[in-house]
């Protein structure tokens, strides 16, 4: 009955879109997407790295022969499959696999990680696959860990020269659930001690919930839940370097011991070797975010036991974070504190600074509950932010909103619609596409029969399913040219005429009249001689805006251009 489903619902998507998933290319309907995996039976779980090339590559849990095995697909910026239909497979050994994990090989390809239970256990496997989809280790993985009992969770990081850093929960001993970590180089080849490298055997139970970030020297920073007291959990840190040796106290940092429990604790880079990390935090009574910042020496940097990113009425969980490129983080979660569930955020200077709203700066506040968002910086101080939305009242579809580095909203209130397909969207993952947008992939079951498949899209820098940028002829002016918007005054969009003598790399941004940047529309792309078109469909207030043009010769660097002008949005 599926595949009869499939048929019809395959027939009707290639009429509704004029065959575009004939042409390649990124669909522009929330209702259509990008097909990554619809095979029989399952997939789900879809983990994202980007290509390095402003594409994208998933990998996903598939159940397509019965048993749920590892398999991969590569997307590229302007939305063509790179490898077989319905992915390549990663690992099919006997048993199964589940939760993969994802990072970048540094050269167009990736390295995948998962649990496995081919010898009877859960172990932890590996495998790197190149840009061509042809896998690099040995056929179905390297073994990563193989010791007693169970190992679960894994979450990886590039360890800087083509390999990874692999960290864990793994149940060895029975008497405690402890935190180990495994280095494998570019050839496949384990780095560090058989089996891991412990980073936390003390006792209790260290949870599953682990976040991992490169040390930027080819080691690794590792943050925990902790119930070592076998009472409450709190939050620990430990850093590797890249010959395995451990770097702070045995058995990890303590980062928030505050009294009840602090939970699902996510990290993110400082820079300069060292992090921040946040957690969701119930010292109050209620589920708050707190954060803290670590050095690389392991110095704990901000109040003893966090600060207090939001501690407002109801219970706010699940937060992620993101670097802002200027030294500090942002911080985004799911909040009720209006007795919906919203989705707010919060940015974090280097000296504990909060830089936006007290309690944070509300990014979705739609009735019928948006929930766990996952983020990606924007390349420009800011970040876009991606969640599951249920505002129909039917279906959770996806969502997405930028917010720029003042803590502005960019793109339509209450965000830009990423899939609104019938049927149920969940599990949404984000990655940058490098140019201030994102590609997003999900768990979708659109087309029916309880099962779920792997869809994505890529959201462009303005909001837009669609490039911001539109080729308007061949027609090559004698000099660059920025055009007055038109309409003007606007509500909400408009557009801007740019003209290149030469092919050429290109910067236009918005700021208000305050000087602070509101949105960015072409962030340092190469664009060819001729005449451009770009739009930008404004959620800021009303008022008077410059754009400002950068463009510099790839020719000739000496030859530049730079312009501003002004533009009246009124609401």
């Amino acid at each position: 009955m599926k595949s009869v489903l499939r048929s019809l619902f395959f027939i009707a998507v290639l009429w509704f879109c004029n065959l575009q998933v004939l042409i390649a290319q990124w669909s522009t309907n929330p209702n259509v997407n990008n097909a990554i995996s619809t095979m029989a039976n399952n997939q789900s779980s879809p983990a994202i790295t980007d290509d390095g090339s402003g594409g994208a590559i998933i990998t996903w849990i598939d159940n397509r022969s019965g048993n749920y095995h590892i398999y991969a697909q590569h997307i590229s910026a302007n939305g063509t499959l790179k490898w077989t239909a319905n992915g390549v497979a990663i690992c099919t050994a006997t048993g199964y696999q589940a939760w993969p994990a994802i990072v970048s090989d540094g050269s167009g390809g990736a390295i995948i990680t998962w649990y496995d239970n081919r010898n009877g256990n859960l172990d932890i496997y590996a495998q790197r696959i190149n840009a061509d989809s042809i896998v690099q280790w040995t056929t179905n993985g390297v073994a990563i860990c193989t010791a007693i009992n169970n190992q679960m969770y894994p979450t990886i990081v590039s360890d800087g020269s083509g390999g990874a850093i692999i960290a864990w929960q793994d149940t060895r001993s029975v008497a405690e659930t402890g935190v180990y970590v495994q280095r494998i180089n570019a050839s496949g080849t384990i780095q560090w001690a058989e089996n891991g490298v412990a980073l936390d055997t003390v006792g209790g139970t260290q949870s599953h919930a682990t976040s991992i970030i490169s040390d930027g020297n080819g080691g690794a920073i590792v943050t925990w839940e902790d119930a070592r007291d076998y009472n409450n959990k709190d939050i620990y840190a430990q850093r590797i370097n890249a010959g395995g040796t451990i770097q702070w106290t045995a058995n990890g940092v303590a980062i928030c011991t505050a009294i009840n429990d602090q939970i699902f604790p996510t990290i993110v880079s400082d820079g300069i070797g060292g992090a921040f990390i946040t957690w969701q935090d119930w010292r109050n009574g209620n589920f708050d975010i707190y954060a803290q910042r670590i050095n690389a020496d392991s110095t704990v940097r901000w109040t003893a036991n966090g600060v207090a990113i939001c501690t407002a009425a109801g219970n706010q969980n699940v937060p992620t974070i993101v670097g802002d490129g200027n030294g500090g983080a942002i911080i985004t979660w799911h909040d009720n504190r209006n007795g919906n569930i919203d989705i707010y955020a919060q940015r974090i200077n280097a000296d504990s600074t909060l830089r936006w709203t007290a309690d944070g700066a509300a990014v979705c506040t739609v009735a019928g509950g948006q929930a766990y968002p996952v983020a990606v910086s924007d390349g420009s101080g800011g970040a876009v932010i991606l969640w599951w939305d249920y505002r129909d009242g039917v279906n959770y579809n996806i969502y997405a909103q930028r917010i720029s580095d003042g803590g502005t909203i960019q793109w339509s209130a209450d965000g830009v619609a990423v899939c609104t397909a019938t049927g149920y969207q969940s599990n949404p993952f984000i990655v940058s596409d490098g140019s201030g947008g994102a590609i997003a992939t999900w768990e979708d079951q659109r087309i029916g029969g309880g099962n779920s498949d792997i869809y994505a899209q890529r959201i462009y820098s303005n909001g837009n399913l669609y490039t911001s940028v539109k080729d308007l002829s061949r027609i090559v002016p004698n000099e660059f040219k920025l055009g007055q918007n038109y309409p003007n005054p606007f509500n909400p969009s408009t557009t801007i005429e740019i003209g290149l003598p030469v092919k050429s790399r290109v910067t236009l941004r918005v700021y208000n009249m305050l000087g602070q940047e509101v949105a960015l529309l072409i962030n340092g792309r190469e664009l060819p001689a001729g005449l451009q078109q770009v739009s930008w469909m404004a959620g800021a207030a009303s008022g008077v805006y410059i754009y400002r043009m950068e463009a510099v010769s790839l020719n000739d660097p000496g030859k530049g251009f730079v312009e501003a002008k002004k533009m009246l949005l009124v609401k």
